[in-house]
């Protein structure tokens, strides 16, 4: 029995990190579901589509090799006011002033409160928290004047009530510009790694993911356009290069999650943002709001001395969540 109640706050806990954060990414068979979560106002609100993104401080968590376009100092923090009165925010430093490339680091936390514990008989057991944070070491270079590579070394660490886990994750991303000003494409691989130290015996998968995508300009149009398609390793597993043909190939396509977005720059110091993803596909739950599911939209303010971001996206029936960032150049 004792051991029953000890593993009671682990289940519940974990029950609710699914449910609340599987709402942002599909809902797979990895752990450490921190590293899916978008913590930034402005990538949120382009649909989470900046994979081909550069020149932005936000880029360290989308493309880091999209930092190599940064020529100050940028440092930034943010929070949000996630499902379920969960918090989470983030903050970065980025130096682009070295000749051997730009360097920096990340920091990403989530808060999940407390709890009141029970056993599985309905016992009271003590109240316990949890809470995740992941601390990052993110590095850039061209490697010609078009090419840009980029990597991200991540430490997570996980907390439920007395049990804690440890993992490490890699990110590897790269860009090429296409059309200088108009096109690039970008792409890369995300949370490669393994866990260190598991919460009890099993160790969990990280959610290791592909992604790709274009950013463009197109002449005569007032604003920057985003693509990116994302699939998680647990379905990419169900497909082989060689088999994705006919029927297959259909349901190849709809295994991949598609985020757009575009940014208008109508004055000097207002940008307006708009996006989907098709993650809002996963949120309906037959109610009237299942049609606002996905869709985010967002608006910043540049006075160039400091930067204010602000994000708001739908989730349907859950409601909408709002994120908030200030970033500065120095």
């Amino acid at each position: 029995m004792d051991q029953k109640m000890r593993l009671n706050p682990i289940i519940c806990v974990s029950l609710l990190t699914l449910l609340a954060v599987s709402n942002l990414y599909a809902q797979g068979t990895s752990g450490y579901e921190i590293l899916r979560l978008q913590t930034q106002p402005r990538g949120s609100s382009l649909g989470g589509a900046l994979i081909a993104d550069a020149g932005h401080i936000e880029d360290c968590f989308y493309n880091p090799a999209g930092l190599t376009a940064l020529t100050e100092r940028t440092a930034t923090a943010g929070f949000m006011n996630y499902l379920m009165d969960i918090e989470s925010g983030h903050g970065a430093y980025i130096d682009p002033r070295q000749s051997w490339g730009t360097w920096g680091f990340t920091i990403s936390y989530t808060n999940y409160g407390d709890f009141d514990g029970r056993s599985p008989t309905g016992v009271d057991l003590p109240t316990f928290s949890a809470s995740d944070i992941v601390l990052g070491a993110v590095f850039a270079r061209k490697i010609r004047d078009d090419i840009s590579v980029g990597g991200s070394l991540k430490f997570v660490q996980s907390d439920i009530a007395d049990y804690t886990g440890r993992a490490f994750a890699l990110d590897l991303a790269g860009q090429i510009i296409l059309i200088e000003n108009q096109l690039r494409l970008g792409a890369g691989i995300f949370n490669m790694g393994s866990v260190i130290k598991a919460y009890d015996s099993y160790k969990d998968d990280l959610p290791l993911n592909y992604s790709f995508g274009i950013w463009g300009m197109p002449e005569g149009l007032p604003a920057n356009l985003f693509l990116s398609f994302t699939m998680y390793h647990e379905y990419a597993d169900n497909y082989s290069l060689a088999g994705v043909t006919g029927s297959d190939f259909v349901d190849f396509l709809q295994d991949f999650y598609i985020g757009a977005g575009a940014e208008f720059h109508p004055a000097e110091m207002i940008y307006f943002r708009f996006g989907y993803n098709t993650i809002g596909l996963d949120q309906r739950v037959d109610t009237r709001k299942d049609a606002l599911a996905g869709i985010c939209f967002g608006i910043g303010f540049d006075a160039n001395v400091l930067r204010l971001d602000f994000g708001l996206a739908s989730h349907g029936e859950l409601g909408f969540v709002q994120r908030l960032s200030l970033s500065k150049a120095f």
